[in-house]
């Protein structure tokens, strides 16, 4: 299994993290690595996340919000059939004082999963861009 992890501490409100995190349509307005999402957050729902990569190429992921617990926890699961290649993200926000802690782990896996690793690149400097750019989001007045 290859695993990508980030962390950011955020001066909002978990509910505000939360509503950026779940409008799917303006993801386009924020966040450098997913660049859009086609569909609703929502538990058991599709979505269409457009992914950049590190040669800077546009793919286009189909998805399965495979859990949804407002405001806390959510995950994101795709792949190919016979577990060749799964990818999850698993997206929390942990309140704290006056801050969030919000915390992002994508996981690949299966039998392909290090051809897709090696076909994508190394992920940790996208990864690190989604939080940061959400910190900038939710932090905005």
């Amino acid at each position: 299994m290859y695993e990508f992890i980030t962390k950011s501490t955020i001066r909002a409100a978990p509910e505000r993290v939360w509503d950026i995190l779940t409008d799917a349509a303006c993801y386009s307005q924020w966040n450098p690595e997913i660049v859009g999402i086609e569909g609703r957050m929502a538990l058991g729902e599709r979505i269409r996340a457009r992914v950049k990569v590190g040669s800077g190429a546009i793919r286009t992921v189909p998805l399965r919000v495979t859990a949804f617990e407002a405001p806390s926890r959510m995950e994101w699961t795709g792949g190919l059939p016979l577990g060749l290649f799964t990818g999850r993200r698993i997206l929390t926000v942990t309140p704290g004082d006056s801050t969030v802690e919000f915390c992002m782990l994508v996981q690949m896996s299966g039998l392909l999963a290090g051809l897709m690793v090696k076909a994508v690149g190394n992920r940790q400097a996208e990864i690190d861009s989604f939080s940061s750019a959400l910190k900038v989001r939710a932090e905005q007045a």
